[in-house]
């Protein structure tokens, strides 16, 4: 039941409140796709104390509409601007956006445009 609720309320995010964007593997030909654009705020401390926050833009993605897993590297074009799928503080690139897997939240940071 929770499953089927997440994916009802997946397609109502899709349709109202995503935007679409082109995800550019590297290497490979560029692809439209819809995603929910976020943020992530990464924090760590070093072995001096010194801590960092890294924030990143992120792009929620259905599953179904990527056929890989999202790579460092790769680039999401979005609103004229790119960025690039990348691995802040030792972190992944992505993550699930919930706990049954119908989407990738990748991570990623402004490189031009």
């Amino acid at each position: 039941m929770i499953q089927s609720g997440i994916g009802h309320l997946r397609a109502i995010q899709m349709q109202s409140v995503a935007s679409e964007v082109v995800y550019k593997r590297l290497g490979g030909e560029p692809l439209t796709v819809r995603a929910v654009v976020g943020r992530t705020v990464f924090r760590s401390t070093d072995a001096d104390g010194i801590w960092t926050r890294v924030e990143t833009r992120d792009f929620i993605v259905p599953k179904e509409q990527l056929p890989f897993e999202p790579q460092v590297g790769d680039e999401v074009e979005f609103l004229g601007a790119t960025y690039e799928v990348l691995a802040p503080n030792g972190e992944p690139a992505w993550r699930w956006s919930d706990a049954f897997h119908t989407a990738y939240r990748i991570h990623a940071k402004h490189t031009g445009g």
